[in-house]
Formats: C-alpha cells, structure tokens, sequence
C-alpha cells in the first residue's frame, strides 16, 4: 500500500498538469503579493502623509496666532524695559505678560484636532507657556522642557517631525516641533504628539482583507488552473496513452482532439506518424517475414551472427545440420564453438585465412560434413555516398550439406583404385603366365594347362567383374530395362536350390519354401541373378556338411514376402554388417580373391531388389554364420487367374 501511496505522490507532483497548476499559482501569488505589497505601502504613506499634512495645516494657523500673542508680549517686554529704565511701573508689564499667557493657553485649549493628544507652546528659554493636558496648569507651566526636539528646534530654527514609541500606552504617537519665529527669529516653539496608530491600524485591516482577498483568489486560480491544465494536459495524456499503444504495436490514431490550437495541430501531425508508422511497419514486417520463410525454407543452413561471433539468428536447416535437439537454445552462443572450429580464434581470422572451409559438426565418424562459406554484415552509411562504410554489424555463415558430394567422392577415388587393383591383378598374373609360355613353358605337357586354365579363369573373372559393372552403370542412370512379369518365387527358389544342390552336393540344404503359390510382379532373370549370388556366397563361406537354409515366408496383411537365405560359415563381424553390400567391398580380401569373387555381387543384388521396391540386409553373428533377409512386394492371385 506504501508503495501505491509512494507511487501515486510521485507520479502526482511530476506530472503536467500538476507543474502547471503550481506554476500558475505561484505565478498568481507573486503577483498578488507584489500587488499588496506595493499597495498597502503606497496606502500607509499616502494616509501618514494625509494625516501629517493635516496636521501641519492646522498646526500653521495655530502658530501664526501664538506669533502675535508672543510678539505682543515681546513688544510689550521692550517697552516695559525702557519704562523701567525711565523709572516708570513694573506692575503693569506683568500684567500684560500675565494676558499674554492666558491667551496662549486659551488658543492651545480651543486648538482640537482628531487624533491629537498633546500640544505644547514654549518659549524661546525652553519655558512651557501652554500645554492641552488637564492638569497642565499644575505640573508643566513655568517649567522648563527637556525635549532634545524642542531644544534643536531652538537652536536650528527648523521644523521636526518623528514617530515614536509612547511609553504609557506602547502605542506609536507622531511628534511635530515647529518653531514660532518672528523677524527670522525663533521666539517660541509648537510641540504637537498625536496618535497615529490608528492610521496603521487603518492599513493592517485593509492589509487583511487583501489577504483574504489573496487567499480566495489563489483558491479560485488553483481551481481555474486544474480546470484550464486539464483541457491541455487532457491532449496530451490522450496523445501518451496512443503513444504507449505504438510501443506494443498497436498504430490507430488519437481521438477526442479536433482544437485549431497548437495542439491539434500535434495531434493531426503526430496521426499522420502513427500511420506513416504502421505503414512503414506493415512493409517492413511483410518483408521481415518473407525473408524469415525463405530463410527457413531454405535447405541450405543460415547462421547470423554479431561482431563478436555470437549467435543472433539461425534456421532450422542450420539447427538440423548441428543435430540441434528441440529444448537446445543456439541464441547467443559462439558460432565458432558450434560448428567445432578450433584452429581458429575468431570468425575474422577465418576470412583473412580462406573464404570458407569443410567443418564437421559433430565428432562420430559418421558425422555430416558442411560447406561453411562467410561474408561480413558492414553497416550502410547514407550520410556521405562518397565514403565506403567500414563499419562491422556482423557475420553471415551459409552452411552447405556436402556430406553425399564428399562421400561420392571419396567412394569415385575408391572405386577407380579398386576397379584398378583389381584389373591389375589378374592381368599381371595373366602376362606373367603368358611370358612363361613364350619362353617354353607352352611345351611343359603339365604346366601348360594349369597356365591356360588360370589364364582363362581370370579372363572369365574380368569379364564377369566388366559385365557387372556395366550393369551397375545402367541400374545407376535408370538405363537398365527390366521385363517384369508375375513371378511364381517359391517355384524360382526351388529351382535354384535344387540346382546349386546338384552342383554342391557336399553342402545340406534345408528348404523351408510353401508349396501354395507366391507371385511377384518382377523380371525374373534380375530375381535369378539375385538369389544365385546370395545362394553362391553361402556355399563359399559355409564348411562341408553344413546347413543352408532357405526360408521363405508371407505377410498377407502388408502383402510382402519374405526371404531368408541362411549358412552356418564363419559369419560376418559386426563393423562389417552395413558395408557388405557397398561396391568391391570384401570382409577378407585375399579370401575372396582367392574364391573368384569380384565384390560386386551383392552391391547389384541390392541395385536389383530396390528396383523391385523391396528390401535386403544382413544379420550375422561371427564364428555361427550369416542370413541375408530380401523382402519384396506380392500380389494375392485367384486360382482362375492360374
């Protein structure tokens, strides 16, 4: 819940709308304040102002009537000081002085203005003619003053006006001392103190209310500022949400601004980038998956990597060549490591040294060999066309499948090897035995027949070996024509084990053939040649007195029969078993030579048999013989066909 409350304060005071709102407040504040500021300053010195100039108003007229009542009593002093030089009277001087006095203190007392709380007239001694205060008559007249105001009037003949402090009442009274003079020379002076708190107290209330003013105003302006950023931020809070639809993909248009303002004008912009956008996108994805089918229709392997050589794409075909299983994950691996390139440290040395090279991806020997063939990602520099950009973006490994062309090459070098070797021998026995008979062997009545027998056996043999090649050659480019025909083949297998067992008679053959019919849709001098051959090796490889067992059997439900050929010889070792059937292949080669074989029996039984749609192969265990299994398809025919 902390973390919402934090989130929601967060997102509250960082967002737009919120600035603008502060913004516009502190903006209105500042302005109020200044406004009030200078306000009520101008209001306190015009009404001090006012207030003084009223004052002093009054206050001339008092002083011009305390002038002439002065003046009377300081005419009336010089006269008084001849007559008494004269020897005249002095009651009557005090008399006048005594009149003089009295009307000073009635102008004083007649003198009423608002706010005014003391008046005072001295004289030019510092004496205290007349003051307002009540009991004035008791405690100031005839004294002296000690105001330092009323002194520096006297001395400087200038007025003085100050604000200060009552000490009774710790309220601020206003004190004005002006100076009565008469011929340039001060002969009295007027001590005014009035209240002026009151005028500053006028100011403070109305600094209230425009305080509260301020306040309402800032209330208001807060409300007309959240209502006036919402119609602005609103745009752009519609305009955010759209742009977090175009992050996951999704490129509509914003809705709900139709304002002629800057902002409309945003947002008729920023709807025609959105679909500027997703045109672009749907090109650009179009294209992305095209290029992604063709990659992965490819039979070819294709390996994308970054400059580092790390793994960043790869196609299926490349995953199958690697023998990559369904839960591998080849993304961010080294290709290097992948493909078991060792005598190289980077994909950069590689392109340095050769533009490909023959990799194995596995390490069985019967591992596929592939083609891998390199070239570079540069990045495009569109900024300057007159500058080849040599920026690395990565590598584009192509993997070929050249495990059959290897290996077909490989078989072409040792198959022209053993065609040779294999012509060579009898045609060097053949020579040697034809030079012993220009010599005189001819003559030998012994020698003479076993040269010319052997002569002709292997003339007999290479003509053999010529012929079966030859037919392979055919069988090989679809050349060879096959007379197919419905084949009875336990009658065929009969016939060829009652054959070979005349001409073996040290061999026990053991039949195991249906009496009821099998047909097979074939050409019967190809299915001959077959089982001949099979029947042939079993009687080679099997000791006298051994068993060879024929076998023949039917699977109505998948209409094949099958063909088992079985001999009790020394068996085949299991390396072996898979290779027998491979052209000039010899499981003990001096052995076969020796027996007249030329390697190529088997290799054109399987060549015949998978022409007829069937299948062979061998089981065999060393030491206890070998079966040779054929399958063929076979036809269930009505005893009305017959």
């Amino acid at each position: 819940m902390r973390f919402f409350e934090k989130r929601f304060k967060k997102r509250f005071f960082s967002s737009i709308r919120t600035k603008f709102v502060i913004v516009y407040v502190l903006v209105n504040i500042i302005s109020l304040q200044l406004i009030g500021l200078f306000f009520t300053t101008q209001l306190r010195t015009s009404n001090v102002n006012t207030f003084e100039q009223n004052i002093i108003e009054q206050e001339k007229i008092l002083n011009y009537h305390i002038r002439e009542e002065l003046g009377k009593s300081t005419d009336t002093n010089n006269d008084n000081s001849k007559v008494l030089s004269d020897g005249l009277n002095q009651d009557s001087t005090v008399g006048n002085n005594g009149e003089s006095k009295s009307e000073i203190a009635k102008l004083v007392s007649e003198f009423n203005i608002q706010k005014l709380l003391l008046v005072s007239v001295i004289d030019n001694e510092s004496k205290i003619l007349a003051t307002s205060s009540k009991n004035g008559n008791d405690e100031y007249l005839a004294k002296r003053s000690f105001d330092p105001l009323v002194s520096q009037v006297i001395k400087t003949g200038e007025s003085i006006k100050q604000i200060q402090n009552n000490a009774d009442t710790n309220k601020r009274v206003w004190i004005y001392v002006s100076p009565v003079k008469k011929d340039n020379e001060v002969i009295g002076v007027i001590s005014l103190m009035a209240d002026i708190e009151s005028v500053y107290q006028e100011v403070n209330g109305i600094s209230k209310i425009f305080i509260v003013g301020t306040v309402l105003s800032i209330l208001i302006t807060t409300v007309i500022g959240f209502v006036a950023s919402k119609t602005v931020t609103s745009s752009i809070e519609k305009m955010s949400s759209q742009v977090k639809k175009m992050a996951l993909g999704n490129y509509g248009t914003v809705v709900g601004i139709n304002t002629d303002d800057e902002i409309g004008d945003l947002a008729k912009v920023f709807n025609q980038i959105s679909k500027r956008i997703e045109e672009e996108q749907a090109v650009t994805e179009t294209e992305r998956r095209k290029l992604a089918t063709i990659i992965e229709s490819m039979m070819d392997g294709i390996i994308t990597t970054d400059n580092n050589g790390r793994i960043i794409l790869i196609n299926t075909s490349a995953e199958d060549m690697l023998g990559g299983r369904d839960d591998e994950i080849f993304i961010g691996k080294d290709a290097l490591k992948i493909l078991n390139i060792t005598e190289y440290e980077s994909i950069e040395e590689i392109l340095e040294a050769e533009d490909s090279l023959l990799v194995s991806a596995s390490k069985s020997d019967d591992d596929l060999l592939l083609r891998a063939e390199i070239s570079k990602i540069v990045k495009e520099d569109t900024g300057d066309l007159t500058q080849m950009s040599t920026e690395l973006e990565g590598y584009i490994i192509v993997l070929y499948d050249v495990t059959d062309q290897e290996r077909q090459e490989k078989e072409r070098r040792e198959f022209v090897s053993t065609v040779s070797h294999e012509l060579r021998t009898p045609l060097t026995t053949m020579n040697s035995y034809i030079e012993a008979l220009e010599e005189g062997v001819l003559e030998d009545k012994e020698l003479a027949p076993q040269f010319i027998d052997t002569i002709h056996k292997e003339t007999t043999r290479m003509i053999r070996m010529v012929n079966e090649l030859m037919q392979l050659g055919k069988m090989d480019i679809k050349e060879e024509h096959y007379e197919k025909e419905f084949i009875d083949i336990n009658k065929m297998l009969e016939q060829i084990t009652d054959r070979f067992a005349l001409t073996h008679p040290e061999k026990n053959f053991i039949k195991h053939i249906p009496k009821s019919p099998i047909f097979v849709e074939g050409d019967q001098d190809k299915l001959t040649q077959v089982f001949d051959n099979i029947v042939n090796n079993a009687i080679k490889y099997s000791p006298d007195g051994k068993n060879i067992t024929v076998r023949v059997r039917q699977n109505y439900h998948h209409n094949r029969v099958s063909i088992s050929i079985k001999d009790e010889g020394v068996g085949i070792p299991l390396v072996h078993i898979d290779k027998i059937f491979n052209r000039f292949y010899r499981v003990d080669k001096s052995r076969q030579r020796s027996m007249g074989g030329t390697g190529l029996g088997l290799a054109l039984a399987k060549t015949i048999v998978e022409a007829h749609k069937g299948r062979i192969w061998a089981q065999s265990r060393e030491g206890y013989g070998s079966i040779i299994f054929v399958t063929l398809p076979c036809e269930q025919i009505d005893d009305e066909w017959l």
